[in-house]
């Protein structure tokens, strides 16, 4: 699932991949957040059909200005069903959340 804003042409980070999420699924900003920071504890959350699973975490660095930085991320997966062209879809998300 590729997320682009309207207007802008920059990729949206996670938290507005997740809120994307949360209003095609009608639920209010920051219910997906919530559930990944829960399933840290228990592997796995669930509320209405939407499953969050926590998978680990990942290091990797990043360019800043003349020098890399170590950044360490939370990685879950987020399964749910959508309706497309009148029939139910699975959809799987993956996403890194920085901890």
């Amino acid at each position: 699932m590729g997320y682009r804003s309207g207007g802008r042409r920059e990729h949206l980070t996670s938290n507005d991949a997740l809120e994307n999420i949360d209003r095609k699924l009608g639920f209010t900003k920051g219910t997906l957040y919530d559930l990944c920071l829960a399933s840290i504890e228990s592997k796995t959350k669930t509320k209405k059909e939407v499953k969050v699973t926590y998978r680990g975490e990942i290091d990797h660095q990043i360019r800043m200005t003349h020098r890399l930085a170590q950044v360490r991320k939370a990685v879950f997966l987020i399964e749910f069903k959508i309706t497309k062209a009148g029939k139910l879809v699975d959809r799987v998300v993956q996403v890194h959340l920085e901890v």
